[in-house]
């Protein structure tokens, strides 16, 4: 999940949004996908008449984010059935995914803008974009489930990580799942109240709640075996898979003293200028004071164990270009 939108302005230089990883990881074809049972395209709910909690997976919130997708698919391809409760599979920004190229990947995130910043009440009573066209359609699913996992993947090659609200409800079941790589806390209805998971907490069924399970790089073989991974033991946890279902092994090595870090800030570029003090790819930390970036004024850590959280490829004025997260241990 990058911060910033790559620049229309740079779209006459390919280098910028040329590849930089090998792209092991493509899209695959969705179109058998296409007319689920929901009356929404690309949506799919599984009601297993028995009661128990209705939860919901989305992936493709950005059209590049391929990981997500390979999971859905993998779930519908294998015709999984939930035990109690139901299960919605949400293929999202399907206009986006549609447009990759290999040449440009980093070009198909979105097709107007920031399809996980848009999630707003107002926004989607009165779309004007098609991540805003494409949220009003599918917000009713979500308005109608007690959890959201939301698929993403980085730009950067670095570690997978949860990130949820510091509530009860998410603290408790992120502690169940045992999850092996690095716990972003946010607040919730501070930090980016656009995105689709504060969206349904927010605005949905009372209780609801939610993660975005960030999987990997982007184009990493490894993203997707986090995504089935992760899906695979949430499903198992709220127990919509049998006892003994096998579930996959992590993507990537876990990391067992990644901890857990508080996003305190959102830093956005001011002017054209903004440059990152060095080549970051996320989770550098920094004592209070350093300079991590010039805008063109230096820009100084604010706190100590001060964490940089997914820096922007390429920085964009009036754009996010990194978050500042607390590291508690």
């Amino acid at each position: 999940m990058q911060v910033a939108n790559e620049p229309t302005t740079m779209n006459d230089q390919p280098s910028l949004l040329a590849p930089e990883q090998p792209l092991e990881l493509l899209p695959l074809d969705i179109e058998a996908y296409r007319h689920g049972n929901t009356g929404v395209d690309y949506c799919h709910r599984f009601d297993s008449g028995r009661e128990g909690p209705d939860l919901a997976v989305v992936g493709l919130t950005h059209g590049n984010e391929f990981c997500g997708a390979h999971a859905l698919c993998e779930l519908l391809e294998q015709d999984l059935r939930p035990l109690r409760g139901s299960l919605t599979l949400i293929f999202n920004n399907v206009a986006a995914y549609r447009r990759f190229d290999p040449a440009r990947p980093y070009a198909s995130r979105c097709i107007d803008e920031d399809g996980n910043r848009a999630w707003l009440p107002e926004r989607l009573k009165h779309p004007n974009s098609e991540e805003t066209r494409r949220a009003a359609r599918i917000a009713p699913l979500l308005r109608d489930v007690d959890f959201v996992l939301d698929l993403h993947s980085t730009s950067h090659p670095v570690a997978p990580m949860l990130i949820y609200p510091e509530q009860p409800d998410c603290t408790a079941l992120a502690a169940t799942l045992e999850f092996p790589f690095p716990h972003l806390l946010y607040k919730l209805g501070s930090y980016h109240p656009g995105m689709l998971i504060s969206y349904a907490m927010q605005h949905g069924r009372r209780g609801c709640h939610g993660m975005v399970a960030e999987c990997g790089s982007h184009f990493a073989l490894e993203s997707a075996q986090q995504a089935h991974a992760i899906t695979r033991r949430l499903l198992h946890r709220f127990g919509l898979l049998k006892e003994d279902a096998i579930v996959p092994p992590w993507g990537y090595e876990p990391d067992h003293s990644a901890g857990h870090y508080r996003i305190r800030e959102v830093i956005e570029a001011r002017t054209e200028h903004f440059r990152f003090a060095r080549t970051y790819r996320g989770f550098e930390r920094l004592v209070r004071g350093a300079v991590y970036a010039r805008d063109p004024e230096p820009l100084l850590a604010p706190f100590d164990n001060c964490t940089l959280i997914m820096p922007a490829r390429i920085p964009v004025c009036g754009a996010e270009a990194v978050t500042l997260a607390e590291y508690l241990g």
